[in-house]
């Protein structure tokens, strides 16, 4: 077991990053009669920043800016350790002791401070770079208990696994002096509402559960601090819009708690939400790439593998595995497929191709009750499940710092998926490398991600733009089809349809490997499809 996780986890052997060169585009040698080609790209946006008051820099390499409201630059003595922190309770100091971590994170080291000193603050920052931590300190530090046992702090998280994961870090950080409750759905309400009678100081909840208990008068939010909206942008891409309109207003009227909030993209849903909730005078952070949209995290290393079928896939993954370069003590896999039903099927073909007992490829998906998804979780998170296979109700949330490697087994729909996929590996100032698999199906993706790996500073493998090519060609013929059926007859071009049908349809005919080389022309050929 130990040696298959190493091997998958670890970059491709037949790929070398020189020194001297921190971009490298190779292509694979063939592993297959007919395997397709493999790229990696790493970010250049490693070299020092500018030496503005506006940017800073530390573990990581990714570049932070703090501005005002209006744009402004903010001087902010940055935190470099945990160890320097003054007026943190003892507790809270042994907590942070435990966690054991080295330094903090580029996030943290700014936003402790920001926080500390009472502002509240807009957070732009990729998934993984410590932002809990970043405000559960703060929050704890400055925690004073309400006389009435009602929450001092509340964070808004979009996804019950959230949820769980923000607890456990209160929890961790509190060490038994703090009371964290949730609320979220998929577990008895009644087990909640009594957590909450009993009294407690910071509530971490879904919007949806927090609405129910506040509409029946289980907890009051009257008294709050500090109020965290976390994942903001994904909060408003769920529907709770609303939802969090009504929860607002059971605020205080004169009530203004201290407000922060984080978000991997900055929309105009999103810079509405925080116009609407955040003071004036609220400070913008801004961590990775200073640009609006997706955030980008400069230390996960992207490869690309070119396979067009299920059976391919498996056995290019079984390759990388047998080539057991990488010490995998601990590493540690997410493959992610886009269906529920293919989850047992991927896991089954995976572990057979490897000669192992399935028990030790973990699946995760919406389908499962919550208990089950918790002991799966739990199993994962202990390594005695070092593989998980998931679905996207994974990719949202999951804080499992020291996953090494995410594959996307198949590709997501959007690139707002791609990018908090790949963010379950590279947390917290570690590295991690993201592999991918793309199809004929995939065109659409492929253009979001030449954009996406531009403004990661790496040059995309040209694979990806010949696969852009290929589905406009497909749209392009499939028009002209629909065009000839409203006259009456065929399309031009016949049964054939042109080029790109043809290259289009021609990984799912069954060839000889002969007939299927000499034919495969055009882009289908230089992709190896």
């Amino acid at each position: 077991m130990r040696r298959l996780t190493g091997a998958l986890l670890g970059s491709c052997s037949i790929l070398r990053r020189s020194a001297a060169s921190p971009l490298c585009v190779s292509q694979a040698p063939p592993l297959l009669l007919f395997a397709s080609r493999c790229f990696s790209v790493t970010s250049t946006l490693h070299a020092t920043p500018s030496t503005g008051a506006d940017a800073a820099s530390g573990s990581g390499g990714q570049e932070v800016s703090i501005t005002d409201q209006s744009g402004k630059a903010v001087d902010v003595a940055p935190l470099h350790n945990f160890a320097d922190l003054k007026g943190a309770p003892k507790w809270l100091a042994e907590g942070l002791s435990e966690l054991g971590y080295p330094s903090t994170t580029n996030v943290q080291k700014f936003t402790i401070p920001l926080l500390a000193d009472g502002h509240h603050a807009i957070g732009l920052a990729p998934t993984g770079s410590g932002k809990t931590v970043a405000f559960a300190v703060p929050a704890l530090m400055s925690l004073k208990r309400n006389p009435d046992n009602s929450p001092a702090v509340l964070i808004l998280v979009p996804t019950r696994e959230l949820v769980q994961q923000t607890i456990k870090v209160f929890q961790s950080l509190g060490r038994g002096q703090v009371r964290v409750s949730g609320a979220y759905g998929g577990t008895p309400r009644d087990l909640q509402a009594r957590s909450l009678h009993s009294g407690c100081d910071v509530l971490v909840a879904c919007p949806g559960r927090l609405k129910d208990f506040l509409d029946s008068g289980d907890v009051s939010i009257r008294n709050l601090s500090l109020l965290v909206f976390d994942e903001a942008d994904r909060l408003l891409d769920m529907g709770f819009s609303v939802v969090l309109d009504e929860i607002m207003g059971y605020l205080d009227s004169s009530a203004s708690p201290q407000t922060m909030m984080w978000s991997a993209t900055w929309p105009e849903s999103v810079q509405a939400l925080a116009d609407k909730y955040l003071a004036e005078s609220h400070v913008l952070i801004r961590a990775g790439t200073a640009g609006t949209g997706l955030q980008v995290n400069m230390d996960i290393k992207q490869e690309f593998f070119f396979h067009s079928t299920f059976a391919e896939r498996i056995e290019k993954l079984g390759a990388l595995v047998e080539a057991g370069t990488i010490d995998d003590n601990t590493d540690k896999l997410i493959l992610f497929v886009e269906r529920q039903t293919d989850t047992e099927s991927t896991a089954n073909a995976f572990s057979n191709r490897l000669g192992i007992d399935s028990r030790y490829v973990g699946v995760i998906h919406g389908g499962l009750s919550q208990r089950s998804r918790d002991k799966v979780m739990r199993q994962f998170k202990d390594n005695h499940v070092r593989i998980l296979v998931a679905t996207d109700v994974a990719a949202r949330g999951l804080d499992i710092p020291d996953v090494t490697c995410v594959v996307n087994f198949q590709a997501p729909k959007g690139i707002d998926s791609y990018c908090h996929r790949i963010g379950r590996t590279g947390r917290a100032g570690r590295s991690g490398t993201a592999y991918t698999f793309l199809g004929p199906s995939d065109g659409a993706l492929a253009a979001d991600l030449i954009d996406y790996l531009g403004r990661s500073k790496c040059n995309p493998p040209p694979e990806l733009a010949n696969l852009v090519d290929l589905h406009r060609g497909r749209t392009q013929f499939q028009q002209q089809r629909l065009r000839g059926r409203g006259r009456g007859g065929r399309s031009r071009g016949g049964g054939g349809g042109g080029r790109f049908a043809r290259d289009y349809q021609e990984p799912h005919h069954r060839q000889s490997g002969d007939s299927r080389r000499n034919t495969a022309g055009g882009i289908s050929s230089a992709l190896d499809w």
